[in-house]
């Protein structure tokens, strides 16, 4: 039997919109691919860092963590703001980078931390607290990142006159998160079966060890990734280690509220 040419019609105008919609989702994917490299390329970023590139992939780590131009990302314990300066390039204008550091990383940085973000990063406010819980209004961010960082919530320091309570800290990030909103955690991996103290004595922390915590505060894991494995790292060595520095064996994990 012979088709109808309205039925012909019909398959032909369904299948161009398929067409289509590829084309535009390549396009959009190309786009935001260009929009990372273009914020981890951008020129007014430090020498010194740009040269950190390379074993950091700032680039892939972005895009596993799934931000997007125009969000809002918290950049915990932010430190100098390597990753505060090139998300704030990235998410642009209409979006916010907070530089968080809590109390033990604000004595460190207070006397070094860039002007930069004064000078010529408008969308990044610098959130320099005495607590180490995040204090933002409830849904206000689209992601939070935490590298090479969460193992110093266990460190040891005349700023920290008691350990830290990580379940007030894990449910100030979760508040703080959109529904849906990614919580990435880069770290040194810890040695299997190690806690809280390996932070103190070793600064690296246990994969599976921040795992149950994060799980406990009630996120979902949603993607692990070995971008930045090194099986040549045993995971015993200090990460300042000069045969190991800047090579370690890092997890990366993302959960999502």
């Amino acid at each position: 039997m012979r088709k109808s040419f309205q039925s012909v019609t019909g398959t032909m105008v369904v299948g161009a919109a398929l067409v289509l919609g590829s084309v535009f989702a390549t396009t959009a994917n190309a786009d935001h691919h260009g929009k990372i490299k273009a914020a981890v390329d951008h020129p007014d970023r430090p020498a010194a860092e740009r040269a950190r590139d390379e074993n950091r992939k700032p680039y892939e780590v972005i895009l596993f963590a799934g931000i997007h131009p125009g969000d809002t990302v918290l950049d915990l314990n932010s430190g100098g703001g390597y990753y505060s300066e090139i998300l704030s390039h990235f998410v642009g204008g209409e979006g916010k980078v907070y530089a968080h550091n809590g109390s033990v990383y604000w004595d460190f940085m207070k006397k070094t931390v860039p002007a930069r973000f004064a000078e010529r990063l408008s969308n990044v406010e610098p959130l320099n607290v005495e607590s180490e819980a995040v204090d933002l209004p409830a849904g206000s961010v689209d992601a939070a990142m935490s590298v090479l960082a969460y193992h110093d919530y266990f460190m040891a320091h005349d700023a920290r006159p008691s350990p830290e309570n990580m379940p007030a800290i894990l449910a100030s990030i979760y508040a703080a998160l959109k529904p849906g909103g990614a919580y990435v955690v880069i770290d040194h991996e810890g040695a299997a079966g190690t806690g809280a103290e390996l932070g103190d004595k070793l600064h690296r922390i246990n994969s599976e060890f921040v795992k149950k915590q994060v799980l406990a505060a009630g996120f979902t894991l949603a993607e692990e990734s070995n971008l930045l494995a090194n099986p040549d790292d045993d995971n015993t060595q200090s990460p300042f280690s000069p045969e190991i520095r800047g090579k370690t064996n890092r997890f990366i994990m993302k959960f999502v509220k």
